[in-house]
């Protein structure tokens, strides 16, 4: 089971990426500029007024935050439904895990964000790596193996 699970989540990977994030792949423009977009006006909101500006947050006049494709948490969520999709489960299931899984992270996301931005803020440019990349990635492992491990939990008590 073990070893057909690896092979369908290699699988899921490559479809859920190859229609969604590709840039080649028509399908995967307007959701991701659309996520971009959303988690955008929610920073707008969050922040002080001016700090936003396109796809930009300035942190101070010459330093900004550039709001890109890779940062609208496609990745982590396209990366969670391909675990939940492998998993021999009922569709029924999958779909609702993955629908309440994905909007977690999205969620954690603009968190993340909101607290890269604020460190950078009062630390300089120099935490930027150790909060985003680090900070960032070891969130997005944690949450998703964390709701794979209850998903995967209540599949067997079911």
């Amino acid at each position: 089971m073990a070893q057909r699970f690896v092979v369908m989540y290699l699988v899921w990977l490559g479809v859920l990426f190859g229609l969604f994030y590709w840039d080649l792949s028509p399908l995967s423009h307007a959701p991701n500029e659309w996520l971009r977009l959303r988690l955008l006006d929610v920073l707008k909101a969050g922040l002080a007024e001016g700090q936003v500006r396109g796809s930009d947050i300035w942190i101070n006049p010459h330093y900004k935050l550039i709001i890109e494709k890779a940062c609208n948490g496609m990745i982590p969520a396209l990366m969670y439904l391909a675990s939940i999709f492998a998993y021999p489960s009922s569709w029924r299931r999958r779909i609702l895990w993955g629908i309440a899984g994905t909007l977690i992270l999205l969620g954690l996301n603009v968190a993340r964000i909101f607290v890269v931005t604020e460190y950078v803020m009062h630390t300089g440019r120099e935490g930027f790596s150790l909060v985003h990349d680090f900070g960032g990635n070891l969130l997005f492992m944690i949450a998703g193996l964390g709701l794979f491990y209850l998903f995967i939990r209540g599949s067997r008590a079911g």
